[in-house]
């Protein structure tokens, strides 16, 4: 028995390695590496918005909502102010009016008595195609293999605003950033209606759950290089508590760029909880605030403190976040909405597409102790 056994251990010793039986020999060969990944599609230039210099174009946008779906003949109309608390999701194709119609920053809209839009004039929601929730990830796939940066641009609205409102926003943002990437409406059920504050702060809070949903499930199965935020308004509560949600240890994607446009926050949340998650999950974070914003002081009256958004003395410069101070550039006329100003929309671009620091825009730093922030230099209005 003692000799079989023999013969057994030196017939193993033989087929190993010899460091495995100590003794001199030919080394095992290490097993293959798995081929790499095929490279994803993309386009060798980047996406132009170039046909809107001569004439009008349709800008397609994808819809994550939670909304109620509305039966409607007209597409505007198909998702109104009632909260479904669940997600839904949709191609929607704007009409983007050409710039011989209208200056950068503008959004020129059909009138009360109007009978149809004017496609060669104003933006309005032409297209609403559904889509489940694998068919909406092969639409943006599709859509990032004609872009050559394969980034996304989540856009979630803010107070007041109707679905229609918010996509033909989406629309403009894109053709006006020249934003080469997919363009993603997040749309939670806003009422529409200036006397609907405390109720619209509750519903873009409560679909901070859904938008977590879709920033680390939906979006990720797309596999964007980048996943840019741009939150305005009310719509920085839903951001707010998406990540609030969001355990230390979760799949969230990295981040790119999170802007917070005119955010209508609490200042302190946003320190001491929102803040230190998106250090970790974000390159960089981007404020920009103002001290001409009527709709934010009339936000603080109503919730009794400061405005993450609200500029002056009070402006919130903090480590981890670059502060813009846009007090001197105005869009509409109660200084809150920034979108249709050209100074804006230029400084934007220069961050989403190139990922320059503030220091080497077009900007003015100043001090504050041992921080710095900084502020637009002019108003072109």
């Amino acid at each position: 028995m003692n000799r079989i056994r023999v013969l057994f251990a030196a017939a193993a010793c033989a087929a190993a390695s010899a460091s495995a039986c100590g003794g001199k020999g030919t080394t095992t060969v290490p097993p293959a590496l798995p081929p790499a990944p095929a490279p994803l599609p993309r386009s060798v230039t980047p996406r132009s918005y170039a046909v809107l210099d001569s004439g009008a174009s349709r800008v397609t946008i994808f819809l994550a909502t939670t909304r109620r779906g509305v039966p409607s003949d007209r597409a505007a109309d198909r998702f109104g102010p009632d909260d479904a608390d669940s997600l839904q999701f949709a191609a929607v194709g704007v009409n983007v009016p050409p710039y011989s119609a209208r200056g950068t920053g503008e959004l020129p809209r059909k009138g009360t008595f109007s009978s149809a839009p004017n496609p060669a004039k104003e933006f309005f929601v032409a297209s609403v195609i559904p889509a489940d929730s694998n068919r909406f990830v092969q639409r943006i796939a599709a859509d990032l293999a004609v872009t050559r940066s394969r980034n996304i641009l989540v856009f979630v609205h803010g107070f007041n605003t109707s679905f229609e409102d918010a996509a033909v926003r989406a629309a403009q943002i894109a053709a006006d950033l020249n934003f080469d990437g997919a363009v993603v409406l997040f749309s939670w059920p806003s009422a529409a209606s200036v006397t609907s504050y405390v109720r619209d702060q509750q519903a873009a809070r409560n679909a901070g759950f859904h938008l977590l949903r879709v920033l680390r499930g939906t979006l990720v199965a797309a596999q964007p290089d980048h996943i840019e935020l741009l939150g305005h308004s009310m719509g920085s509560e839903t951001i707010a508590k998406a990540l609030s949600l969001a355990p230390a240890v979760d799949s969230l994607p990295r981040f790119d760029q999170v802007v917070f446009a005119a955010p209508d926050l609490d200042r302190r949340v946003f320190g001491r909880e929102i803040l230190p998650r998106l250090e970790t999950r974000a390159t960089r974070v981007t404020l920009y605030a103002s001290n001409d914003d009527d709709a934010l002081r009339a936000s603080r009256a109503v919730n009794g403190v400061w405005r993450l958004g609200l500029g002056g003395d009070s402006l919130v410069v903090i480590k981890g976040m670059d502060t813009i101070d846009a007090t001197r550039v105005r869009a509409d006329a109660i200084g809150h909405t920034l979108f249709g100003n050209q100074a804006f929309l230029a400084d934007l671009s220069s961050l989403f597409a190139e990922g320059k620091s503030p220091s080497e825009r077009r900007l003015l730093a100043l001090k504050r102790g041992d921080l710095v922030f900084y502020r637009f230099r002019g108003d072109p209005r």
